[in-house]
């Protein structure tokens, strides 16, 4: 069925309503006028009317990137292949409620990948259900779907790249023109300007998280789902200069002088630069100033630092935040090639970034039982619960603590129903899946009742309530979905403490704060996973 506004700025729009949502898909919302250049708002779309009844085309990545997705989530959904563009695919979708009134919370979704691969077209972030469901509860919100550039073309940077007049960061400042565009255009779907809220998953969070060092108001409430900036530093620009050194190197420009470098780095067909960027090269947000400034620390939150160094805590109002029990299992990905002896290399990794200091090395491998008579197996999970316990369990609880509003804490312990290295385990992204209600029709009538209590949560907060109690430094509390056992699946309740155990999470980390340092230990684990 067709779905028609008449908006006041950009024009007569035509999308889709399906089971009582109106889409419009492929919305461009800004134009590029090549591969690396500033990404500029569009304020208006060519007279007549606009057709938003398809999917736009993605940005260049990884052809097989949804079935990456979905290998990760074990389970599949239909889906469409999609062109690509380097100039065409800043686009995004929006969701609208078919009752909907004016003045609508809005959401924004970004999606994950590690800045690599994703898609806002992608069906497990297709955000008709959760609005649909917002609609039933009788608390409607909009969801927004975007898209921004990944790899190299949002973050290949060095110093001769901006000499050349090519911003760093263009995902991050792709990612702030689609903010922009939705406090311009908005309300002429029925949204609130002024009551956006960022979901981000994974990377995504990560982007959440740095665009607090804006000064500019991007957005009135962040939602982090699996991912902070203490999980994805942005690099120092040397890092930058090293990855730009490497791609030049495999596409045969490193001999050029500067000038012909770029002009090669332009000119090269896109599937060309994609190949040659192998998942070892950094192409990850860098410092860059005015956009980035700083890498905020775990000390920093915790000592009330980071109030002095993230301009958006001032702007945005309340944070909700939230990890999977396995999160970790993301990186299997990476680390599985090099699971032979990995105990050995873990032990030799983790003693020369901590300066050499056996015994520190030593507390933390009988922490998480690391020993090198441990099979290589059962070593590389445990490496992954470190990761799991480094890069999302200690950085929620270090950003609650040093968050100046209302911080709401959360725990997903629903475990992966499907077939896969991941079943029976609360693995990385499986939160979105839940979350989207994209993936009922494959749960048990447990799990579907605990995403459908995950959403009404999400949408609460969205729509600037308490979805339950605030967390706080001095007696805790998070709200844990599946409960702390098999048996929980799901359950749903709110639990105050400052225990690990009640919440399905074990005190190793905490236990190593006083010893070692959680920063200690996140360059530890940084230093491993980068190869060192």
């Amino acid at each position: 069925m067709a779905a028609k506004i008449h908006h006041n700025s950009l024009g007569t729009i035509r999308g889709i309503e399906a089971d009582g949502v109106h889409k419009y898909l492929g919305l461009s919302y800004a134009s590029l006028s090549g591969r690396f250049a500033d990404a500029q708002l569009v304020s208006r779309y060519p007279k007549g009317i606009t057709d938003a009844t398809h999917l736009g085309p993605t940005v260049i990545s990884p052809p097989n990137g949804c079935s990456m997705e979905h290998s990760l989530i074990q389970q599949s959904l239909p889906y469409e292949v999609l062109p690509s563009s380097e100039t065409e695919g800043l686009n995004l979708n929006v969701f609208v409620p078919s009752q909907h009134k004016s003045s609508l919370p809005v959401f924004v979704y970004v999606h994950g990948g590690g800045f690599t691969i994703g898609s806002g077209a992608w069906p497990p972030y297709d955000l008709a259900g959760i609005v649909k469901l917002s609609e039933n509860l009788g608390s409607p919100v909009i969801g927004i779907t975007i898209n921004y550039r990944l790899g190299a073309f949002g973050f290949l940077t060095s110093a001769e790249l901006k000499s050349a007049g090519f911003k760093a960061n263009r995902g991050l400042r792709d990612q702030q023109v689609a903010l922009r565009w939705i406090q311009k255009h908005i309300s002429g779907f029925g949204g609130d300007p002024a009551n956006v809220t960022f979901v981000g998953e994974s990377a995504g969070g990560v982007a959440g998280t740095l665009h607090l060092q804006s000064e500019e108001r991007l957005f009135t409430r962040l939602v982090s789902l699996g991912g902070t900036s203490l999980l994805m530093k942005p690099l120092p620009p040397f890092v930058a200069d090293y990855a730009y050194k490497r791609v030049a190197d495999a596409l045969d420009l490193g001999s050029m002088d500067a000038g012909e470098r770029v002009k090669g780095l332009l000119e090269i067909p896109a599937e060309e630069l994609l190949a040659k960027c192998t998942p070892d090269i950094p192409l990850l947000p860098v410092l860059d100033s005015p956009l980035l400034t700083s890498n905020v620390t775990h000390a920093d939150w915790r000592n009330g630092r980071a109030r002095g160094r993230l301009p958006g805590l001032t702007w945005c109002e309340s944070l909700l935040i939230g990890d999977c029990g396995f999160d970790g299992s993301i990186f299997s990905y990476m680390i599985q090639p090099r699971a032979t002896g990995i105990a050995a290399t873990f032990r030799k990794s983790v003693t020369a970034t901590l300066g050499g200091e056996p015994q520190m090395a030593q507390s933390l491998m009988q922490a998480y039982g690391i020993t090198e008579n441990v099979p290589d197996n059962e070593a590389l999970v445990q490496i992954l619960r470190f990761a799991s316990d480094i890069g999302f369990y200690a950085p929620m609880l270090s950003l609650a603590s040093g968050w100046p509003g209302e911080s709401y804490l959360y725990h997903f312990n629903e475990l992966n129903p499907w077939d896969g290295p991941g079943k029976g385990e609360a693995t990385h992204v499986l939160d979105v899946a839940f979350l989207f209600q994209n993936y009922n029709q494959f749960l048990s009538a447990d799990q579907k009742t605990s995403a459908q209590e995950f959403a009404k949560h999400v949408i609460a907060f969205v729509n600037g309530g308490a979805p339950f109690p605030a967390h706080s430094s001095k007696n805790g509390g998070a709200q844990v979905y599946g409960g702390v056992s098999a048996s929980d699946s799901g359950k749903s309740d709110f639990v105050m403490g400052t225990a690990a155990a009640p919440y399905g999470r074990k005190d190793t980390i905490l236990k190593l704060i006083d010893t070692i340092g959680l920063d200690t230990l996140s360059q530890a684990w940084d230093s491993f996973l980068g190869g060192h």
